[in-house]
């Protein structure tokens, strides 16, 4: 009697199948699409112009000037700043006002010999009237880089009184004093020289584009099942008596149900993995093979998203509770896995959530058999 309930199950769920593999296609069109766009959404360019900035040097001094070479060329300044050298304060002033420029700033007399003996002349910087947040942000980028140098030369100081306390030579002294200062400096001043860059995926996926690919798919298969739900719920009183008179409970109900919901939900993987596949022969960003481990995880796949339909399904919410219950939590499920939002990019509860993930674990080994 077991094996004609799943023989009868089979037969009612197939009319609700169909509507769920119409409605996965069109759903997976719009997420592909998104996860096409993966890449540009999460790594644009920033196409910000450069700013303006007008620097005045009221002295002639070469140490300053190699200071001022220093900081145009470093890429912190060189990439958002364009800096235009005056021969008088008041010109670059002028061009402030006109609104040529974003800022002047102004360097005093003999400011790096200021900063070697403690005085520490501050940088005189000027804005224009539109204040914005890069107003604040030059702010302190400009008077960082002469504080460090306050800072640095206090370190310049002890190793001075080092060199005295173990009465080196003054000309070894000398030396060891203007080695120092050079390197603090360098190092001060070219910040971008202390530190690597590594490029990382903030997907922790070998590419973008398949990551999103894989949670479309995951994410597709949970919202779909949401059409399963008349076919568990939506009984016949006498049909359930009719049932538990030939002995057959709701637990062989349930597993059932599961298995109905199971075999669908492998179809639905399938053609949908087989779908994607070919789509990948004619759009150059898809990367999705067939291969037997990618076919074989998709039992995995639809095992879970089986049993979680079918324990949503056990809620006494009904049919429309239970199909509004499934989609709030799928989405919200989603966003802690990392499947909406890169988990770089996530709030910190939602890192911590995200690592012990199930959905992100599924999607991450998807992403591997799928490529």
């Amino acid at each position: 009697m077991f094996y004609r309930l799943i023989r009868t199950d089979l037969k009612r769920i197939a009319h609700y199948g169909i509507y769920m593999v119409v409605a996965a296609f069109v759903m997976m069109t719009v997420f592909l699409c998104l996860a096409l766009n993966a890449n540009s959404f999460i790594y644009s360019d920033d196409r910000s112009e450069p700013l303006s900035i007008g620097i005045v040097m009221s002295a002639d001094s070469k140490t300053a000037q190699m200071a001022y070479n220093t900081i145009s060329d470093m890429d912190s300044y060189h990439s958002s700043c364009v800096f235009t050298e005056f021969s008088d304060k008041d010109t670059a002033l002028s061009r402030l006002s006109d609104g040529d420029l974003f800022a002047v700033i102004y360097v005093p007399d003999n400011i790096i010999s200021d900063i070697m003996d403690g005085t520490n002349t501050p940088v005189e910087v000027y804005y224009s009237d539109n204040r914005s947040i890069d107003t604040f942000v030059l702010n302190d980028l400009f008077r960082s880089t002469s504080s460090m140098l306050g800072i640095s030369q206090a370190a310049i100081y002890s190793v001075q009184a080092i060199g005295r306390n173990m009465e080196l030579p003054e000309d070894i002294q000398d030396t060891l004093s203007n080695d120092v200062n050079a390197m603090f400096m360098t190092k001060v001043l070219d910040r971008t020289a202390n530190f690597t860059v590594d490029k990382i995926n903030a997907t922790r996926a070998a590419n973008t584009t398949d990551f999103y690919t894989s949670a479309a798919v995951l994410l597709m298969m949970m919202l779909c099942s949401v059409v399963f739900f008349p076919f568990l719920l939506d009984l016949p009183a006498s049909y359930i008596t009719k049932l538990r008179s030939q002995g057959i409970g709701k637990v062989r109900r349930n597993v059932s149900n599961f298995i109905s919901m199971f075999i669908w939900l492998y179809i639905l993987y399938i053609t949908v993995y087989m779908a994607l596949a070919l789509a990948s022969l004619f759009i150059d960003e898809l990367h999705v093979n067939i291969h037997m481990s990618g076919i074989l995880f998709g039992i995995v796949i639809a095992t879970c998203v089986a049993v979680y339909t079918l324990l949503i399904s056990l809620l006494p919410a009904g049919i429309h509770g239970c199909t509004l219950l499934l989609t709030v939590v799928t989405v919200i499920l989603a966003y802690v896995s990392g499947l909406f939002i890169p988990e770089a990019m996530l709030p910190n509860f939602a890192k911590d959530i995200c690592h012990g993930s199930l959905l992100n674990k599924l999607v991450q080994t998807l992403c591997i058999y799928l490529s």
